[in-house]
Parts: C-alpha cells; sequence; structure tokens
C-alpha cells in the first residue's frame, strides 16, 4: 500500500506534528502504517523525522526490536526521498507492526517539551540547501544513516548517534531550516565515517 505525498509542503510546528501522529490510530495499538499515513502530505521531512526520533525516545527506542524497525523505516524512506517518489511504499510487514497506544502517547508526552523548545529555534533560512540538486546529497546522507543505525545498534545506545543526525536533517527539511539541515549533514559525515571502525571493534569482540 502506497500513501500520496505532496510535491511540496509548509514548513511545519514539531510539536504539533507528534499530536497528530498520536492521534492517527482510534484503536488501543498505534501501527506504523497509520502514523505514516497521517504525515503523508507533509512529504519526507516529517516521515523521516518521526522513526528516527521513536528510536531515541525513553520508554519507546528500548522496546524490543524498535530500532531495528525504526532503522527499516528510516531506510526505505530514505530511498524513496532519493529518487523522489510520489507516493510513500513500504512492506506490509511494516505497516503492520505497532506498539501500544499508551507506550506512544508517552513517548510523546516525554518529547513534546523538547519539540516545543525547538519550535522557537527552527524558522525558515538557509533555504539554498534545500533546492536541488541539494536534496540529493541529503537523501544520500539520509540513506547512509539509516545504514549505520543498524551497525550502531549493536553497541548498547549506540543507535542515539546517527539517530540524532538523521533528526537535525529532518528536523531542517520538516521546518524549512537550512542550519539543522547543514548541521546534520556534518554531525551524519562523522557518524557515518566511524562506521567502519565500529564494525571492526564489534567484530573484534564477536571473535
Amino acid at each position: 500500500m502506497s500513501t500520496t505525498m505532496a510535491q511540496t509542503s509548509r514548513p511545519s510546528r514539531l510539536a504539533d506534528l507528534f499530536d497528530q501522529a498520536a492521534e492517527a490510530s482510534p484503536s488501543d495499538r498505534v501501527a506504523v502504517g497509520d502514523v505514516l499515513d497521517s504525515l503523508a502530505h507533509r512529504s519526507y521531512g516529517p516521515l523521516l523525522l518521526l522513526p528516527a526520533l521513536i528510536s531515541v525516545l525513553p520508554g519507546v527506542g528500548a522496546l524490543p526490536g524498535v530500532t531495528w524497525t525504526t532503522a527499516a523505516l528510516c531506510l526505505f524512506i530514505s530511498i524513496q526521498f532519493l529518487f523522489q517518489r510520489r507516493s510513500l511504499w513500504l512492506p506490509g510487514g511494516l505497516r503492520k507492526l505497532h506498539v501500544s497506544q499508551s507506550a506512544f502517547e508517552n513517548g510523546v508526552h516525554a518529547a513534546r517539551p523538547w519539540l516545543r523548545r525547538l519550535d522557537g529555534f527552527t524558522h525558515p533560512r538557509f533555504r539554498l540547501v534545500l533546492k536541488p540538486p541539494a536534496p540529493v546529497f541529503i537523501a544520500l546522507m539520509c540513506v547512509a544513516l539509516s545504514l549505520a543505525m543498524f551497525v550502531y545498534s549493536l553497541v548498547p545506545g549506540g543507535v542515539v548517534i546517527p539517530a540524532a543526525a538523521l533528526i537535525l536533517i529532518a528536523i531542517g527539511l520538516t521546518t524549512h531550516d537550512g542550519i539543522f539541515v547543514i548541521t546534520g549533514t556534518v554531525t551524519g559525515s562523522a557518524a557515518v565515517s566511524a562506521t567502519g571502525w565500529l564494525i571492526a571493534r564489534v567484530a573484534s569482540h564477536i571473535g
């Protein structure tokens, strides 16, 4: 199943996005497909922001399987961002994955104060970094960071490093703030560069 996304999007407030996501499912379970469907009209920034932020939220990101699920979501979304697909496609298995409504709402509640603070710092600026061909390079970085999330998840708490860079980029895309995009890209470059070293370290411990 795919969801049609807007060709263009206006800057969005971060706190509003998560409130909207929390209301996406009327049942006692919040499914991935329902949440992403509720944000599809806003294009790729919010679609990347939600799973990246969930991966580091206390009480949600620590649940079994959540880290790899959010990494897979970020990867699928990033690849489609790279090719500028007009509709978002996810495998049925990913769309049906869910967490309890209470766990998701607790995560949103924990994140809301920080999102509101961030809303005070973000505003449209340096939009040059959001114009072609820059989105291609941004999307490539998002793909690399999504892959890095799988690697860093092998280290307790390690996923925060690539996820934080992805969050910064997604915030910039969502709010049209080029400063956040640039900061996330620089941070992401360091995280991706360290991935090879981390793989070698993990391999040496396994061996």
